[in-house]
């Protein structure tokens, strides 16, 4: 089955510095995306710049690895901010506490920032926002980001191993990018998105019309536009036997809508 066309990398750095929030941040926490478009309105190449460094390592596999290595193109790049470490785990007295996604310093501000990142996909039900992975929610991802995440650079054991090698965090930032995919039913418990957050749809497969479609693999689902124009279109029919046949939501874009959706099994979320 023929899948969208990669899109061009400074387009899509261009997209994440661009997009809105998926997430709210909780105080004292602030949005790491205000830095990066500070960063940006100061010097409009950046998104060129960070695209050619990627071109130095071989792309991750997993779509939030593949996030990280973005963000840290676009931190590298940039004329004030600095990345210090990344991923850095922490053990105490044998036990994992956990790692810190990103440590950057704000060379405008004098500020070393402790940064963590999600970039999330949820299908919206009655009773949950769900991955396309159901075993994954909104709400399990926000109460683990900002109950674990956030506040680790705080703890007195990460912040001692910090001491060590001369750092001292002085806030924590937020950058969470995504899209939320909508039906009959949203969520009305639990955790509110950012209220700008981008937007898509979901239908099951059992309920759609004769049409066309355009398959988005994952990499490519953070900017699904971003494809060539010769993407081979597919008819429904195929496009239902591949979606039952393999049990998992396909992202798919359509001409004549301008936001991308997910088709899913039948049987989602309890596939």
């Amino acid at each position: 089955m023929t899948t969208t066309a990669s899109p061009t990398p400074a387009g899509l750095l261009r997209w994440l510095v661009e997009a809105p929030p998926l997430l709210p941040c909780p105080s004292p926490c602030r949005d790491a995306g205000e830095l990066l478009k500070r960063e940006y309105q100061l010097d409009p190449d950046l998104p060129e710049r960070a695209a050619v460094l990627l071109q130095a390592h071989t792309p991750a596999r997993r779509l939030g690895l593949m996030f990280e290595q973005w963000v840290s193109a676009l931190v590298d790049a940039s004329n004030n901010l600095e990345r210090v470490a990344s991923n850095l785990p922490f053990r105490y007295q044998g036990r994992t506490l956990g790692e810190l996604d990103l440590l950057v310093r704000d060379h405008l501000e004098g500020k070393l920032w402790h940064w963590e990142l999600a970039l999330k996909f949820y299908l919206g039900t009655a009773q949950a926002w769900f991955g396309p992975n159901s075993h994954d929610t909104l709400d399990r991802k926000a109460r683990h980001l900002f109950d674990q995440q956030l506040p680790r650079s705080t703890m007195p054991e990460v912040r001692a191993q910090l001491a060590k090698q001369g750092w001292q965090p002085d806030s924590i930032a937020l950058l969470s990018r995504g899209r939320l995919f909508y039906r009959q039913h949203t969520p009305t418990s639990g955790l509110q998105p950012h209220p700008g957050h981008e937007r898509g749809w979901w239908l099951p497969s059992n309920v759609l019309d004769d049409s066309e479609w355009s398959i988005v693999e994952r990499p490519y689902w953070p900017s699904p536009f971003m494809s060539d124009k010769s993407t081979t279109l597919i008819a429904t029919p195929t496009l239902i036997d591949y979606v039952e046949t393999r049990q998992r939501p396909l992202m798919v874009t359509q001409r004549h809508r301008d936001t991308p959706g997910f088709i899913v099994p039948v049987s989602w979320p309890n596939t």
